[in-house]
């Protein structure tokens, strides 16, 4: 006699396993699905992803000086991107995208430089970089920047800033070892000068600088009579002044970060009555240098970026800079608004993705407020400088420096 019990137990078993058959049996012969269960015999007119929400802005980055030594130059470097928006949006964007310029100080401090530009990255959402306009700023973002695939365009002058094979960095500006060529031809080629005397800042960019024109002097077997460096913010030169003195040069070349170092330098320059003339890096031109050295900038030799009443473009910067804001725009600030219109036309012919706009700024060739812009393979966008010389606080243009080396203006 079997127990009730068990013979529960046998019944659940069994419906337990016929259950399970039913389900084996149902799986292998069941039809794979059919691939138009999906499709819903609607024609739409633009594909799914056209669909999505569009970009409300394109945002570009700024890390500049807003506050520090240099936030002279930061507020008019913020003043000539914020003019190409201006007209940029008002023209209706970028197919009707506007441009947003989204600003980060550095507090003229390098490791706060590489701070916001960390954070640019990771908070931002930008289509572009507009990175540091100093050298001292960029020896330590550009390192960082080779695994990022976003492009920065940049300022920053020493030569290697080029050479780390970052393929998304383009330099807007000549490079270092340009400028101090053209600086050292002037000297000698030109003024027929043989006892030189350089001073630079000690940072990465007047150190190079001074190191790329000894090199030009010792292309022509000359080496300097002194050299002498100073730290940025340096406001008493009365000191290295005299030392330079004491080596009896016959030319002075400089080599300057902070337009206002270069001011009071100058001032002590024409104290101690150094006999030389004088030749600086693109600062020497600045209405900031101007301000502080008044009549001791008087006919001081400049290798400048661009020399701006050239060019049409260069004066109609010139002249709306002025108009919107009530001053005249530093010489070498109009990169700024040239990366502005260069990165609008290349999104509004490419589109944002970053490898997008990276290629399209390869490939573009650019007619700006500095001159013409072609990217070489380093990154590098312009190749010649302007030489002038200063009268009243305005530059008077005496040739132009590149690859044939010193071309004479037509008016010389």
């Amino acid at each position: 006699m079997r127990l009730p019990q068990n013979s529960h137990l046998c019944r659940s078993t069994r419906i337990v396993m016929l259950l399970l058959c039913a389900l084996l049996l149902a799986a292998r012969g069941a039809a794979p699905p059919d691939a138009s269960a999906l499709d819903t015999g609607v024609a739409f007119a633009r594909p799914a992803v056209a669909e999505l929400p569009r970009a409300t802005a394109y945002r570009i980055g700024l890390n500049t000086e807003v506050t520090g030594t240099g936030a002279q130059l930061g507020d008019l470097s913020i003043r000539a991107a914020r003019l190409a928006v201006e007209e940029i949006n008002a023209a209706g964007g970028i197919n009707g995208i506007p441009l947003e310029l989204v600003v980060r100080d550095c507090r003229s401090s390098a490791a706060t430089a590489l701070e916001q530009y960390r954070l640019a990255l990771s908070e931002d959402q930008l289509t572009a970089l507009i990175g540091p306009f100093k050298s001292a700023y960029a020896v330590g973002i550009v390192p960082e920047h080779r695994i990022s695939a976003l492009p920065m365009l940049i300022g920053a002058n020493t030569a290697t800033l080029t050479a780390q094979g970052d393929t998304n960095l383009f330099r807007m500006r000549p490079s270092d070892s340009l400028t101090a060529a053209a600086m050292a031809a002037l000297a000698t080629d030109r003024l027929a000068k043989q006892r030189i005397a350089i001073i630079h800042d000690s940072d990465a960019f007047g150190t190079g600088g001074a190191e790329h024109i000894t090199s030009a002097l010792a292309m022509r077997s000359l080496a300097p009579v002194a050299r002498a460096d100073y730290r940025t913010g340096t406001r008493d030169f009365d000191a290295l002044a005299q030392t330079v003195a004491a080596a009896r040069p016959d030319a002075v070349l400089i080599y300057a970060t902070n337009t206002t170092d270069l001011g009071f330098l100058l001032r002590a320059i024409r104290y101690w009555k150094i006999d030389a003339s004088i030749i600086t890096s693109p600062s020497g031109a600045t209405t900031v240098t101007h301000d502080v050295a008044a009549e001791a900038q008087d006919g001081i030799y400049v290798a400048m970026d661009a020399f701006l009443p050239a060019t049409p473009q260069g004066r109609r910067f010139v002249g709306r800079f002025t108009e919107r804001f009530g001053v005249p725009p530093d010489t070498y600030i109009a990169w700024y608004y040239d990366a502005m219109f260069m990165l609008a036309g290349v999104v509004r012919a490419r589109g944002s993705a970053p490898q997008d706009v990276s290629a399209g700024l390869r490939a573009t060739t650019f007619e700006g407020v500095q001159g013409a812009y072609h990217f070489d393979a380093q990154g590098e966008g312009l190749h010649d400088v302007t030489l002038v010389q200063m009268r009243g606080g305005a530059a008077q243009r005496i040739g132009m420096f590149g690859t044939g080396g010193f071309q004479p203006a037509v008016s010389e």
